[in-house]
């Protein structure tokens, strides 16, 4: 399940939520209880070994 970052309306509190992506509706702020947030687009992260990185940078390298 992904987590959706999201900014309440109401009082401007950041939060994040742990939700299937089928969800549709807008959780509850952890703050003041609104349900009134907005979702915000988050950066992607994934974790990658430093030894499987270097390995698929050189698969790049054109050399």
């Amino acid at each position: 399940m992904p987590i959706f970052e999201y900014t309440c309306l109401k009082c401007a509190h950041r939060f994040e939520k742990l939700q299937k992506s089928s969800t549709v509706a807008s959780p509850e702020c952890p703050e003041c209880g609104s349900l009134d947030v907005r979702k915000e687009l988050s950066a992607f992260s994934s974790a990658v070994s430093s030894s499987s990185a270097a390995g698929a940078a050189g698969c790049f390298s054109g050399g």
